[in-house]
């Protein structure tokens, strides 16, 4: 059933928040129990680690309201209102509930949950962090009375009770125990990357029941026309030539010089989670990350951000000039000189401070997927953290500053890839468009 698979991929990979082993204490009530400063203090913190506010929460409406469509082969499905409203959020939920949901995937009526929220990853919460959520929830986030659209995937994803079976057979998390505080860098460090942050579900590829392959874990998959790469310690097809420093980076701030830029689902969790960590827990996931097993790439034969170096700057001007309306096609150089260079410059190199990053020693370009940088054409990049606001238009049918059309944006592609990076990959313009059809 391909349209079946691609659209579990989909909820499987959108990433949220909330995620097998039940409470030890008996259910509670948000209101027979006031809240400790600390604990909740504590849930704002979990709750931010674990990036709930990007998927619960629509583009201009209030937090945590729901709302947001992700859209699928087979339907919309549409993110539910976690606020504490009594009536159209989780205001009647008992910690139990609320647990189950986490964990387990299982609402207060008992219906199953899609894996667009990955509780197949917060599973390994410890019970001290899901109070802690619950209680932040109940009691600092502000109620809104509204309800979303209900999701409605058409057969046979509709069918919630299929997703049974699916948990029955998928991999969770093992519940960890104790105060997740106190753990050890290393510790501490899986932790935040397995439970919390939930990277595996965006960077480890998938069987066929589309569950994660475990021995190949972060090794890098497919994500709704993005390719969440390899982040093991492999040389060539991972980061294993980046150091600490170099992670924490790029986790704080979206980007590592001389390696990467973070864009699309990762810039929105840069922005609402990893750049909220205490330095001490970017430097435990650093840790952590540096100790996973190298999973060499297939395809990637040489470390992403390697490739290229800047060019001589060449004089293309005609004899004559260029009149605004004519329409003859420009080839790969023209077309970026055009529309690129005015940032990245003729040369590749950027802005000295790196706002409009080189394309050289750039993963991006030096992938020999050209996915990313077909899709941040067509999406731009936006990212903001307290280092700043990153913003970069899209070039897309629907720019408000210069719209391309499928065949400039493959010239622009093979033109950047071949001159700064891994080599022309021979994109084509039917291969572009079908990358508006992944969105």
């Amino acid at each position: 059933m391909p349209d079946f698979s691609k659209t579990l991929r989909t909820l499987l990979s959108a990433g949220t928040v909330l995620g097998v082993c039940a409470l030890t204490q008996p259910p509670v009530h948000a209101e027979d129990a006031a809240p400790d400063q600390a604990v909740l203090d504590r849930g704002a913190y979990i709750a931010t680690a674990s990036d709930c506010i990007a998927c619960h929460t629509k583009p201009g409406s209030q937090p945590f309201a729901g709302g947001l469509k992700i859209a699928t082969p087979m339907g919309d499905v549409i993110s539910t209102n976690i606020t504490p409203d009594p009536e159209r959020g989780i205001g009647k939920y008992t910690e139990q509930d609320f647990e189950q949901a986490v964990r387990h995937g299982v609402r207060k009526d008992g219906a199953y949950l899609y894996p667009v929220m990955p509780y197949v990853s917060y599973a390994g919460m410890t019970d001290q962090d899901v109070h802690a959520l619950y209680m932040w929830f109940m009691h600092s986030v502000k109620p809104v009375a509204s309800t979303p659209a209900e999701t409605t995937l058409v057969f046979p994803a509709n069918m919630r009770s299929a997703m049974a079976a699916w948990n029955f057979v998928t991999t969770k998390e093992e519940p960890e125990s104790g105060d997740s505080s106190t753990y050890d860098p290393l510790r501490r460090g899986k932790y935040l990357t397995n439970a919390l942050e939930h990277c595996g579900t965006c960077h480890t590829p998938r069987n066929f029941m589309l569950s994660e392959k475990q021995d190949r874990y972060l090794a890098g998959t497919s994500l709704d026309g993005w390719y969440a790469p390899n982040i093991t310690t492999s040389k060539t097809g991972g980061i294993g030539n980046w150091s600490e420093e170099d992670i924490v980076a790029y986790l704080k701030t979206g980007h590592a010089n001389g390696h990467a830029q973070a864009a699309g689902p990762m810039a929105e969790a840069v922005e609402h989670s990893t750049s909220h960590l205490t330095d001490q827990d970017l430097h435990a996931i650093a840790t952590y990350i540096h100790q996973v097993p190298a999973m060499d790439d297939d395809m990637e034969h040489q470390a992403r951000d390697s490739f290229g170096q800047a060019i001589e700057a060449l004089d293309i001007r005609q004899s004559a000039p260029t009149r605004i309306d004519d329409l003859t096609e420009m080839d790969g150089q023209h077309a970026y000189d055009a529309n690129c260079a005015a940032c990245h410059g003729q040369t590749g190199t950027g802005t000295k401070d790196q706002y409009a990053p080189s394309l050289f020693h750039n993963s991006t370009v030096g992938s020999a997927r050209p996915d990313n940088l077909i899709m941040t054409i067509l999406h731009g990049v936006q990212r903001k953290t307290e280092a700043g606001n990153v913003s970069m238009p899209d070039f897309s049918g629907h720019s408000d500053v210069q719209r391309l059309n499928d065949a400039e944006i493959a010239k622009i592609v093979n033109y950047v890839m071949a001159t700064f990076g891994s080599g022309d990959q021979h994109v084509t313009a039917d291969q572009v468009a079908q990358f508006h059809k992944d969105k």
